[in-house]
């Protein structure tokens, strides 16, 4: 299980990698990814229906309510959610379960919420603002990354003295039938596959991307939140986790800088937003990922394999954090100084820039190694083994 994280982390690394040079093919210039702006939209347009003028708030009028499936934000949180679906299916291991009793459904709201919140705040989450931020060495990842630490200790701490002794998952769960999943997993394959050749080309590719990285999701289990923990409760700490996620920083900076060497272009559109606003919105955002127990990320790709209590994190992240931040929104600029606003050191000094997602990925694999003692074991094992001495011949 170990090495199918650790080669799942390095092909989301490497498949993001592909979706920037595949932006570039089709617009010209290299992009990163994130989930959190589409998640936003497709929020606003449940308040749409509901008759709700959300379009006309500052927040909905910068990132504009587009149809889904025209908008590459919108589709790749949907292709998330069906690759997660697909692999879970096709193998039979679909299935409903973490029913949440009162207290754990309270934990699932109040994680959600504050991871929709915290996010949109920062305009970015554990993707838009901490591996493709890093990726693109931007000083909003060193901010957003501290108040997220910072946020996820004050959340676990919260986490251990009111829910941990209260919140468990009801001893119910459903297997449908194994023929009933190939059968369903198969369609979705097939559905997939068609509606990758009736989208635009951009908004395809962040559809194959999308699919691509809810099936490694839920093949490998990995979690940014479970690295997040290692990082500030040392005693949960395994670093298996960690070391995964620096390894996929490790693979997707090292990507995009190589394809930059060659003259690939990239465009890196950090928030801006003051350095402020994103140290709050992280703060938050850390909160509701140690509530939560999981990231945008996994919350995702678990919904999709059918936990519960994954859906409901997702639908309060969706539905009722994002919006009510986008009310609020216009009032968060007016109140927080406008305190350096985020850039790339990629705009400064390329080879300078690649040193500061190199030297943070390998600090979180380093960091891994420290707090895993199988780990430890093997590597005082391989610096105090001695060399074969082989005996020349005369």
């Amino acid at each position: 299980m170990t090495r199918k994280i650790y080669l799942s982390a390095f092909l989301i690394g490497l498949v993001s990698v592909a979706l920037g040079y595949g932006v570039y093919l089709v617009t010209g210039k290299g992009a990163l990814w994130g989930i959190t702006t589409g998640e936003s939209k497709i929020g606003g347009h449940l308040y749409n229906l509901l008759g709700l003028p959300v379009e006309q708030t500052r927040y909905y009028k910068e990132f504009k309510l587009l149809p889904v499936f025209s908008d590459p934000t919108q589709t790749i949180v949907i292709a998330i959610l069906v690759g997660g679906a697909i692999p879970a299916l096709l193998t039979g291991r679909y299935l409903i379960r973490h029913i949440p009793n009162r207290w754990m459904a309270a934990q699932a709201v109040a994680g959600g919420f504050l991871l929709g919140y915290g996010s949109r705040l920062a305009l970015g989450c554990n993707i838009g603002n901490f591996l493709s931020a890093w990726t693109a060495a931007g000083i909003n990842a060193i901010t957003f990354t501290a108040a997220l630490l910072i946020g996820t200790f004050v959340g676990f701490k919260v986490t251990e003295k009111i829910f941990i002794r209260h919140a468990a998952p009801l001893k119910f769960s459903y297997l449908p039938p194994k023929n009933l999943q190939i059968a369903a997993g198969v369609a979705l394959v097939i559905l997939a596959v068609v509606l990758s050749f009736l989208l635009k080309p951009l908004v395809g590719l962040f559809w194959a991307a999308g699919l691509a990285f809810g099936a490694l999701g839920t093949v490998s289990g990995i979690c940014f939140a479970t690295c997040y923990r290692d990082l500030v409760a040392r005693s949960y700490a395994t670093g298996i986790m960690t070391r995964a996620i620096g390894l996929m920083i490790l693979t997707f900076s090292t990507g995009v800088f190589l394809l930059q060497l060659f003259g690939i272009p990239f465009r890196f559109a950090t928030p801006q937003i003051s350095q402020l606003q994103i140290a709050l919105g992280g703060f938050i955002f850390g909160a509701g990922i140690a509530l939560a127990g999981s990231c945008i990320f996994s919350s995702e790709w678990r919904a999709g394999m059918g936990s519960i209590y994954s859906t409901i994190v997702l639908i309060s992240t969706i539905f009722l954090g994002m919006p009510v931040l986008a009310i609020h929104y216009e009032w968060w600029l007016t109140v927080i100084p406008p305190f350096l606003p985020s850039f790339s050191l990629y705009s400064l000094n390329p080879t300078a820039a690649y040193l500061l997602p190199l030297t943070f990925s390998t600090a979180l694999i380093v960091y891994g190694i420290l707090v895993d003692f199988d780990a430890r074991q093997t590597f005082a094992r391989l610096i105090a083994a001695k060399p074969i001495a082989i005996k020349p011949k005369i």
